[in-house]
C-alpha cells in the first residue's frame, strides 16, 4: 500500500494544478468551438491519470487471487447482476428529469429524453477524462442542441453537484458507524477525509455564491456581468422546492446503493443494504478526487478493503469488485463510446 501511496503523493500536483489545459478547454466552450474530446482524452493528464490508476491495480493484482475472483464471477447468478445492471441505467432517465427540475424556474425546457441522452454521454466522458470534465461537456451540448447558455448550465450544473454531493455525504456518515472502524488510520480513510471535507467546502461556496454573487456581478467587469448574471440564474435558490430536489436526488443516490446490493445477492453474501449504501456512496466521493477517470483504480481499493473486513474472502471481495465495476465504469465505457460515435447531438 506504501508504493502506491508514494506514487500518488507525487503525482497529484501534476494532476491538479496545471489547470491551463483545462481552462483552455472551457473557452473553446464559452467561445461555441468544437470539443477536442480525442485531444483531451490523448493530453498528458488523461495519461497520467490512467498511469496512476493502473499503477495501484497492478501493485495490488501481484497478490491477489485473480484466477478464484473469475472463478467466482463465473458461478455468480447472472439475473442478478443483470438486475445490478438494469438498477444503475434507471438512474439515467431520473438524472435527466431532476436536470430538469433545476432547469425549469431558469425558464428552460428540455424533453427529458434529450437531457438523459446528454447525460448518458457526460457519463462516458467523466469514464475517460479525469477531473470530471464530462460535467463542463454537458454544457456544452445542452449550448449546442438547445441553444442554452454556458453560464447559465454551469450554475444548474453546480446546483445539481452540491446536491448531489451533500446527499452522499449525508448517506456515508448515516450508514458508516462499522465501516469508518475498519477504515480508521488507512490511507483510504485518509482520501475519503479529502473528499468530504471538500464537499463541505462546495456547499459552503455554494451558499456564499448565492448569498453574495449579485454584490460581485457589480463589482465585476462589465464585459464579464452577463455570464455572471446568468450563471447566477441557473443557481438554485428557491426553498419551496427543496424537498422535490433533495428527493430526487436520494432516490438517485440510493439506486447506486441498489445496484452494489444485488451484486452482493448474486454472489450469495449476507451483507445488509446499509454496507451497500456506505461502500456506493464511499466510492462516488472518490470519484469527485481529480486523480484518475472516474476514480478507477482508487474506487476498486476502497471497496476491496471494506470488504474483505466484513469477513468475506479476499476472492470473493475481488470478483464483487470486478463484477460491480464491469456494471458501473467497464459498462459505461463501451455503451457510452458506441453512443458518443454514433450519435448526432455530440460535435
Amino acid at each position: 500500500m506504501n508504493a502506491p501511496l508514494l506514487l500518488l503523493q507525487r503525482i497529484i500536483p501534476t494532476l491538479i494544478f496545471p489547470r491551463w489545459k483545462g481552462l483552455l478547454f472551457v473557452a473553446d466552450i464559452i467561445a461555441g468551438k468544437k470539443i477536442g474530446l480525442k485531444e483531451n482524452f490523448l493530453s498528458l493528464r488523461t495519461a497520467i491519470g490512467f498511469a496512476v490508476a493502473v499503477a495501484i491495480i497492478y501493485i495490488f493484482l501481484r497478490n491477489f487471487p485473480l484466477g478464484e475472483a473469475l472463478a467466482s464471477i463465473a458461478s455468480a447468478k447472472w439475473l442478478l447482476l443483470a438486475l445490478a445492471l438494469v438498477a444503475f441505467y434507471i438512474s439515467l432517465p431520473l438524472r435527466g428529469a431532476r436536470w430538469g427540475f433545476l432547469l425549469r424556474p431558469a425558464e428552460v425546457e428540455v424533453p427529458t429524453s434529450s437531457l438523459t441522452h446528454y447525460y448518458f454521454l457526460s457519463w462516458f466522458v467523466n469514464a475517460i477524462l479525469p477531473a470530471r470534465i464530462g460535467d463542463i461537456y454537458r454544457a456544452y451540448l445542452l449550448k449546442k442542441n438547445e441553444e442554452v447558455p454556458i453560464s447559465l448550465s454551469l450554475g444548474v450544473i453546480f446546483s445539481e453537484r452540491v446536491f448531489d454531493l451533500a446527499i452522499t455525504a449525508g448517506l456515508v456518515a448515516l450508514s458508516g458507524s462499522y465501516f469508518w472502524g475498519v477504515l480508521k488510520g488507512t490511507s483510504e480513510s485518509r482520501y475519503l477525509l479529502w473528499g468530504i471535507v471538500a464537499t463541505v467546502a462546495i456547499v459552503l461556496l455554494f451558499i456564499a455564491g448565492a448569498l453574495f454573487l449579485p454584490r460581485l456581478t457589480r463589482l465585476a467587469p462589465i464585459s464579464w456581468r452577463p455570464s455572471l448574471e446568468r450563471f447566477r440564474g441557473g443557481i438554485f435558490r428557491w426553498p419551496s422546492l427543496m424537498p422535490v430536489a433533495v428527493l430526487m436526488t436520494l432516490v438517485i443516490w440510493l439506486t447506486e446503493a441498489l445496484r452494489l446490493y444485488l451484486v452482493f445477492l448474486a454472489f450469495d453474501l449476507e451483507v445488509g443494504f446499509l454496507a451497500a449504501v456506505f461502500i456506493s456512496q464511499a466510492a462516488l466521493i472518490l470519484m469527485s478526487i481529480p486523480l484518475s477517470p472516474a476514480g478507477l483504480g482508487l474506487v476498486e481499493l476502497l471497496m476491496l478493503k471494506l470488504l474483505s473486513s466484513a469477513d468475506i474472502s479476499l476472492a470473493t471481495a475481488g470478483a464483487v469488485t470486478l463484477a460491480d465495476r464491469l456494471i458501473s465504469y467497464w459498462s459505461l465505457v463501451i455503451f457510452g463510446g458506441i453512443s458518443y460515435i454514433l450519435s448526432p447531438r455530440t460535435r
